[in-house]
């Protein structure tokens, strides 16, 4: 049941396998200096997250603002950190498609969007 007040993203197939990897990959594949800062949220919290997502099918999830948030950063910090070729090694997606999926987010969220300031 959704929360009255409380705004759901969906990101559909296959953005939803792509979070499971980005969570697993920023929790275990990369060290992250200032973690809470850069993510938005504590390494607990992003941990509570990716069980979330272990949870759904991957055809797609439902993110909470907060969520949303969260795993806009970390997709963001995943292709600054992995680039071009690591990217779908370690994920198994695109990096084109992991920046087409941060632009969304950047639009749904409404903040400015990273995806120019991606150093490559």
């Amino acid at each position: 049941m959704e929360t009255p007040g409380i705004k759901k993203y969906r990101l559909d197939s296959p953005a939803g396998g792509l979070t499971q990897s980005i969570v697993n990959q920023v929790l275990n594949g990369f060290r992250l200096e200032h973690f809470d800062e850069t993510i938005g949220a504590s390494r607990e919290e992003f941990r509570k997250l990716l069980g979330h997502f272990w949870g759904l099918p991957e055809d797609g999830v439902s993110l909470d603002l907060r969520q949303a948030l969260s795993f806009r950063n970390a997709l963001r910090e995943s292709l600054r950190e992995l680039g071009t070729k690591e990217f779908q090694t370690s994920t198994g997606y695109t990096f084109e498609y992991g920046r087409q999926i941060l632009a969304e987010l950047d639009g749904v969220i409404g903040s400015e969007s990273m995806t120019d300031q991606l150093k490559l």
